[in-house]
């Protein structure tokens, strides 16, 4: 029970950390609290808490307290940037109004009290107008000033992302207009940011779950709305919603998420970084170092897309490999045997050289981004390249056994500094994924575990050919349970990268649990370069030993 309370406290303290920022803002810009914001921030809290005779607990997980007071913090923030970019002063009135509608926009998701039927998901689609009809009540009970009951429905209207944007004379003030802008802005940029989000989505699709059983969902097809059948789909999804929704909306907005940058002064945008973050692990076009060879070439205008096909129709011609091994040949004949070779070769790479599609200089350019992408080069420290040099040197001495793989993965463990790892070999005839080498203190648990393709982490990203990193495995579905229940071994973070030989998906390497810290984007960078390099030696050794 202490470390029950202990986690409650946590929660608790979070939120009047955020209570506390909203404040601050507001003495800022001020120089002291305006009137009503302690006790709307009060009431707030009582709100989704169950406090309020007329409405239950907030019951949802995704758009809950949490939720609403981010936005109506980034709202805060965009106010106070917008005020010193612009050199005008968002009075006090206008703040307030911002304020109350930013807090009140999604509250249309708790249930009425009394009302004991699902959590408040069955309001995703009509939410809104619920908040607005709460928003309303609450100031003219409060004796708000009349024309905030006027306006902040409206603002709140336009937080719907089911429907169009419609600001056209909706606002007799330009300044209402403005700060309806700053909050559906404001509710796009906070939870794409939260450090949480992709954690989160299990939540969403909870949500939209309880929805669509309200709702008919063909009715919703209909009007546009996407119909998710799993909160895998809203994950795999998140980079196209981000490309083609939330940018063009922002955009539509007249992009008050720059005011965020005005904000923080010197010219960064946490906002947006945390967004980046959230979304590294979709980027895919991005990472070059998961692009092909022939890709690559391509990419860095080496080659064109008609010479790859014609290089790739070619290889399938001849076959994929070339042995050079012949047990009666010398060493040195092998050697001036591979020297000497002009016909029949079928790497990728070697068929673009036959055909003068590319030079040596080109293919050498190729390699070096496929394996070490100069974006990540340069975030490389000396420790990191010291480990990599290392690693490639004990991969290239490859004949001492698999046991030097062991040793590469303690390595990987300590630069990372994480509890264990281990690289799963995917058999897809079979339907499962099987650890091949366990490294690490407890490394010994995971030997010769077998998982289902269709379970578990490892599973999701050998199928969907994505990494993944979960910070905290309870909040992840992906995650199965039973593999901890079957070992001594307690899982709380992950690190998941998958990776290939000669271009063909072969299994998963896993990272887990980093002690001090979380695991970042530049985890994965080390992780992703390690992987090219492990894929290339081993492809290396399937060839020869064929």
């Amino acid at each position: 029970m202490p470390e029950k309370a202990e986690a409650n406290n946590k929660i608790k303290n979070k939120y009047w950390i955020t209570i506390e920022q909203i404040c601050e803002v507001a003495r800022q810009e001020y120089n002291h609290l305006p009137d009503n914001l302690v006790p709307i921030l009060s009431d707030f809290v009582d709100l989704y808490a169950g406090r309020w005779p007329s409405h239950e607990a907030c019951q949802v997980g995704y758009h809950n307290l949490d939720h609403a007071l981010n936005v109506t913090l980034a709202t805060a923030r965009m106010i106070a940037g917008w005020n010193k970019k612009e050199n005008k002063a968002a009075s006090e009135d206008v703040f307030m109004i911002a304020m109350a509608a930013a807090l009140f926009h999604d509250a249309g998701y708790i249930k009425d009290k009394g009302d004991t039927v699902g959590k408040g998901g069955k309001y995703t689609f009509n939410h809104v107008m619920r908040s607005m009809d709460m928003a309303k009540d609450y100031l003219i009970k409060k004796s708000w000033p009349q024309h905030h009951s006027k306006v902040v429905p409206k603002i709140i209207s336009q937080t719907s992302f089911f429907d169009e944007l419609n600001l056209e004379n909706l606002f007799s003030s330009n300044m209402h207009e403005i700060i309806a802008r700053m909050v559906a802005s404001a509710d796009l940029m906070a939870q794409m940011a939260d450090v949480d989000y992709l954690q989160r989505i299990n939540d969403l699709y909870d949500e939209f779950e309880e929805g669509y059983r309200y709702e008919e969902t063909d009715a919703l097809a209909t009007k546009g709305i996407q119909i998710f059948g799993s909160a895998d789909d809203i994950m795999e999804g998140t980079l196209h919603f981000y490309e083609h929704f939330v940018i063009p909306r922002l955009q539509e907005l007249g992009r008050m998420d720059r005011y965020l940058a005005a904000f923080f002064s010197d010219g960064r945008n946490p906002y947006q970084e945390n967004i980046a973050a959230n979304l590294s692990g979709q980027l895919m076009d991005n990472r070059t170092q998961w692009l092909r060879l022939g890709e690559i070439l391509e990419k860095i205008g080496v080659v064109t897309s008609e010479q790859i096909n014609k290089a790739i129709e070619r290889q399938r011609k001849f076959g994929t490999s070339e042995t050079l091994n012949d047990s009666s040949s010398t060493t040195s004949s092998r050697l001036m045997k591979w020297l000497g070779r002009k016909k029949n070769i079928h790497r990728l790479g070697e068929i673009l050289l036959d055909m003068e599609a590319v030079n040596p200089e080109g293919l050498c350019q190729g390699l070096l981004h496929q394996m070490l992408p100069p974006d990540m080069l340069k975030t490389l420290s000396q420790r990191e390249m010291f480990f990599l040099l290392q690693v490639s040197i004990l991969l290239h001495n490859y004949q001492h056994g698999p046991r030097v793989f062991d040793r590469i993965l303690e390595m990987t463990n300590e630069l990372l500094d994480c509890e264990a790892s281990s690289i799963l070999l995917a058999d897809p005839d079979a339907s499962e994924i099987r650890t091949a080498f366990p490294a690490g203190p407890q490394g010994a648990v995971f030997s010769k575990r077998r998982l289902p393709l269709d379970k578990g982490l490892a599973g999701w990203v050998y199928r969907h050919g994505k990494p993944a990193t979960v910070q905290n495995v309870d909040l992840d579905k992906r995650f199965d349970s039973e593999v901890d229940g079957a070992t001594s071994f307690h899982t709380t973070s992950i690190l998941a990268m998958p990776f290939h030989i000669n271009g063909e998906w072969i299994g998963v390497f896993e990272m887990l649990n980093k002690r001090e810290s979380k695991f970042t984007e530049h985890d994965m960078d080390i992780l992703t370069i390690l992987v090219n390099i492990i894929g290339s030696v081993l492809g290396n050794i399937i060839n020869q030993d064929s």
